[in-house]
């Protein structure tokens, strides 16, 4: 171990078990399968059905995410893959404690809290897919039980049976490889019988049920057509071949299947059918995945073929002769896209099933274990073959009977309780009558929408130094007094202290290259007392090519960190564009969407521009210019960017692109304080001068080194103070300054497009695994702990302002549910990776009651928060929340979860009154409490005197606020541009000055009987 560089040394928090690579691939592959759901099969069950049940399709898929989490990490996902208590089912049991989540997972190179997030996703979509044959008629209230009791006692059932080493099925040899079973013939059969209990939509609804946005539905589709890059990919749990193969295999397939059900959609019905051609792609992904990295690329166009003609037959020409069929009403289809196309994959892995591949994938020697039928033939092996399609049928059987049985007694057990469909006058008026909100407000004013409760208004110089390392030494030292003279001894081995000397006493000078010794010294670069300090070249012939280093990689930088962190970058980039963008753009009322849209947009690009000229150096330069500001400096230059930067194994680059999508999204929140009345002008000036006067101190004090809070103990995980309770508390303070909207816009402000809110909401969650995942700096099980903790508490957040709000309000409110959602990531992000599973369970409770409380009651008053116009609610949904995650960080921060974060021996540096009480160490906790209490108001008043500051200078050069003129038309008078162009031939888009790409005069565009 003394041996290898120190970008690939164990420590802590990365053990030798761990591998960086593959657990940040299993991460990564993670998030996007939860991407597939939230948001994109949000908003193509949103988008793909009538308009009256947007919100409605929208919002059971949006529910059914939270609530798995919630049910998996607290017993389901130890039933599934936990110690054996029957042939088919694990122990029931939390999967929340630190011990567990820390450890080895089952299979992989990775730690429990990675598999346990891993695996959360895959059966989120199950049930999501489920909801597909439901939607339009069934009771919400019942989906809300439907989805954990299916979840407990059939999916768990399912995926121990097949996928758990100890499972029956698996143990007789069933090839699943991503889920065609488990998945796909589950929520198939499952939804097409809970479909026959629930009863059909109205009559009139399954005559005429068009999709109400088919670009929308576009959008989820091709999220659910990328996510399954992680979703076969990641099935090998690690990074390796195989992984890669599934991953072209995958998309190989869903292209055929595509071609071939357009294909036959125009012999058949003249015509080339959008809707028909993401049916073709789904069937495709959904036949493949119980082959994708077992079966070679030939047999995937094979299996393509076979998957865009099978269903289609079923779907198109069998549906309509079969009475069964066409009696249940299956609203999308499932039956024929995931139960048929499911079957079908599975029967073609038995007979395509490649022995050489199944090998690298099940890891066995024999290869007639693993062998497909067409494989057996040719190889000689006829009977291994034939048993292999035997078991693939066998599971087929098992998991049909399995989900016809148990969904039945789920759906007559919960029709005991509440209905399972909705009322006739329900049915009738859809999504008004179920949540009080529609899914689009673009006609007058969107006088419709006002029911809503949620309606928005509320040390050595150069690289030479010494290091006395626990695992290696790179360094040695020359005693005599001139550069040139003979090196007496030089190698690997611990530094022996000495008077005037740091000698480093190891191998000889003409020591072979087996002692991995390199006789390459530099040019002396620094002195230590009497010694001339040189580095020395270690000999890394030893290593695989694959981990030697280079003048690309150097012996400091670890590849799966630096992937990692980019992947975690880019992750919190889409939180802003187009997360924020799109959210912005459509919750507000449809005369502002382009100008709420604009303001994100301007606001990340210009704080791009401001951070690598001179944020990034004020906010984390090694040079400190105050206690509470690092020196001024450009972070562009190539000799800075390529070297290591100030934490983790990874570059300067990396580390300035990381922080600056922080530095952006922070300021794209102040916006939402703002939308409906700035004066764009002003906000130009405001995001460079809050960027370098306010954004900066709070970085620099808080998360360097060497700010005067980092080095008190504060601890902020992600950015709960320097990003949330920041924006907060600015935006509000803004607000204040930039004075209200005008009158009828703040009695009505109904968004837009609720659907395209829930995509950037969807994205912004999803987002959230690289924001909270990614500050660690390294894929260590400190990032996994955190994206757990991260969704676990998200997802509790939501149901629990949910609950609310149909306790008080007696409507299950989308919007409320996104602002619960928003609420409980804010709350975790200052303790994601240092607290327990438990813990993140209270805390969104918490972050889910106590925001809701402030927003629903408090705000209705108080009166300086009914004053200020607050448009999207900053101040409850990030300065409440933020401070709250601050607050109960200093209570359950755990200290040895602190030791993997800041890496620092005394553990009673870290600690949360909670552990303080229990160890005895009372006053070291209420020091941490204390701390983090300062830290509050420390930015809640920087960001009050500072914003008050440059609002009242940038007053003195632009209005804050816009003309009463432009207030009461929007974007049209401020822009030129309206959102929307859906009536007629889009006449009003006619004054725009980018209306062509050829620079026509608007006149020109009129006929000319017109006069402008």
């Amino acid at each position: 171990m003394d041996n290898l560089p120190a970008n690939l040394l164990p420590d802590e928090s990365s053990p030798e078990w761990m591998n960086k690579g593959d657990n940040a691939w299993q991460l990564t592959a993670a998030m996007v399968v939860g991407l597939q759901s939230v948001p994109g099969l949000v908003i193509l069950y949103g988008g793909i059905v009538k308009k009256k049940w947007a919100v409605n399709s929208a919002f059971m898929a949006l529910y059914a995410f939270a609530a798995v989490l919630v049910c998996w990490v607290t017993w389901a996902y130890q039933m599934s893959f936990g110690e054996k208590f029957l042939p088919f089912l694990g122990m029931p049991n939390v999967a929340l404690d630190q011990k567990f989540l820390l450890k080895k997972a089952f299979i992989g190179s990775f730690p429990n809290s990675t598999m346990v997030f891993f695996q959360f996703v895959f059966a989120a979509i199950t049930l999501i897919l489920i909801a597909g044959a439901l939607l339009g008629r069934m009771n919400f209230r019942a989906w809300m039980l439907f989805v954990p009791l299916w979840l407990t006692f059939s999916y768990t059932i399912s995926a121990y049976s097949i996928w758990c080493p100890d499972g029956w099925l698996s143990k007789m040899g069933v090839i699943d490889f991503a889920g065609g079973f488990v998945i796909h013939l589950s929520s198939g059969v499952a939804g097409f019988t809970a479909a026959y209990w629930v009863g059909p939509r109205s009559s009139k609804d399954r005559e005429q049920f068009p999709p109400n946005n088919i670009i929308l539905m576009l959008a989820g589709a091709g999220l659910l057509w990328m996510g399954w890059t992680g979703f076969n990919g990641g099935a090998p749990f690690s990074a390796s071949t195989d992984s890669s193969l599934a991953i072209l295999n995958t998309h190989v397939c869903t292209a055929t299947s595509l071609l071939t059900w357009l294909v036959l959609d125009v012999i058949f019905f003249k015509k080339p059918s959008v809707v028909g051609a993401v049916q073709g792609m789904i069937t495709g992904l959904v036949c493949i995945t119980p082959a994708a990295g077992v079966v070679q690329g030939w047999a995937a166009i094979l299996m393509g073929l076979l998957a865009g003609s099978i269903p289609w037959f079923t779907m198109m020409i069998l549906h309509k002769k079969i009475r069964l069929l066409n009696h249940i009403d299956d609203t999308l289809g499932i039956f024929h896209t995931h139960a048929v196309a499911g079957s079908l994959g599975g029967i073609l892995t038995g007979l395509l099933a490649e022995p050489k591949l199944t090998r690298i994938f099940y890891l066995v020697e024999d290869w007639q274990h693993y062998t497909g039928l067409a494989y057996g033939i040719k190889n000689g092996a006829t009977a291994a073959g034939f048993k292999q399609l035997g078991i693939q049928v066998l599971g087929m059987v098992f998991v049909i009977c399995l989900n016809v049985v148990v969904t039945s007694i789920i759906c007559w057990f919960i029709k005991l309780v509440v209905p399972l469909r909705l009322s006739d006058e329900e049915i009738k008026v859809g999504d008004d009558a179920t949540h009080g909100e529609e899914a689009y407000a673009l006609w007058g004013d969107g006088e419709k929408f006002d029911q809503s409760k949620h309606n928005t208004g509320h040390g050595v110089d150069g690289y030479i130094e010494v290091v006395q390392s626990d695992w290696t030494n790179q360094w040695v030292v020359h005693e005599g007094k001139g550069p040139n003279e003979k090196i007496a001894e030089i190698g690997w081995g611990r530094p022996v202290s000495g008077e005037n000397s740091c000698a480093m006493l190891g191998l000889s000078a003409n020591a072979s290259n087996k002692d991995n010794t390199m006789l390459v010294l530099l040019l002396p670069q620094n002195h230590f007392h009497n010694c001339n300090i040189w580095k020395i070249m270690p000999n890394y012939d030893w290593l695989p090519a694959n981990l030697k280093p280079n003048d690309a990689s150097p012996d400091w930088l670890n590849k799966a960190d630096n992937a990692w962190q980019l992947t975690a970058a880019t992750l919190v980039g889409i939180q802003s564009m187009p997360g924020l963008v799109i959210l912005y753009g459509s919750i507000v009322k449809k005369k502002w969407a382009v100008n709420s849209a604009f303001m994100a947009l301007y606001a990340f690009a210009s704080v791009l521009v401001c951070w690598v000229a001179w944020g990034y150096q004020f906010s984390f330069g090694n040079k400190k210019f105050l206690p509470f500001l690092g020196g001024p400096g450009v972070a562009l230059g190539q000799e800075f960017l390529v070297q290591q930067a100030f934490s983790g194994m990874i570059p300067n680059a990396t580390m300035v692109f990381f922080q600056f999508v922080f530095a952006a999204i922070t300021l794209i929140l102040i916006a939402g304080a703002l939308l409906g009345r700035m004066n764009f002008h002003a906000w130009m000036l405001f995001v460079p001068l809050w960027l370098t006067f306010s954004y900066t101190v709070g970085a620099y004090s808080i998360w360097y080194p060497k700010g005067w809070l980092f080095s008190m103990g504060i601890i902020d995980y992600s950015g709960g103070y320097v990003i949330h309770l920041s924006s907060g508390v600015a935006g509000f303070t803004a607000a204040y300054w930039v004075g209200p909207r005008a009158d009828a816009d703040r009695e009505r402000f109904p968004p837009n497009n609720i659907l395209l809110m829930l995509a950037g909401a969807g994205l912004l969650w999803m987002g959230w695994t690289g924001f909270n995942g990614g500050d660690p700096y390294v894929a260590s099980i400190d990032a996994s702990l955190a994206v757990l903790n991260t969704h676990v508490c998200a997802a509790t957040s939501l149901l629990t302002w949910l609950f609310l709000d149909i306790a008080f309000f007696e409507k299950p409110s989308v919007i409320g549910a996104t602002q619960g959602m928003i609420t409980g990531l804010v709350c975790i992000t200052p303790a994601a990776g240092v607290v327990q599973g438990w813990a993140a369970i209270v805390m969104g409770l918490l972050s889910g009651s106590i925001p809701w409380f402030s927003m629903m009651v408090l705000h209705k008053q108080c009166w300086i928060l009914k004053q200020v116009d607050d448009t999207m609610a900053v101040f409850h949904t990030h300065a409440v929340a933020g401070s709250l995650g601050g607050i109960l960080t200093g209570f359950f921060a755990d200290p040895r979860l602190n030791r993997f974060f800041y890496m620092v021996d005394n553990w009673e540096h870290y600690i949360g009154l909670a552990y303080g009480l229990k160890s005895r160490k009372a006053l070291a906790g209420l020091k941490q409490m204390g701390i983090q209490l300062l830290g509050i108001l420390f930015v809640v008043c920087l960001n009050l005197v500072v914003t008050s500051l440059i609002c009242l200078l940038i007053r003195l050069v632009v209005p804050l606020r816009l003309t009463d003129a432009q207030l009461e038309i929007g974007d049209d008078a401020i822009h030129g541009e309206e959102a929307y162009a859906l009536w007629g031939d889009g006449q009003k888009y006619e004054d725009s000055k980018h209306n062509s790409v050829f620079g026509l005069d608007h006149q020109e565009l009129l006929p000319k009987t017109q006069t402008v």
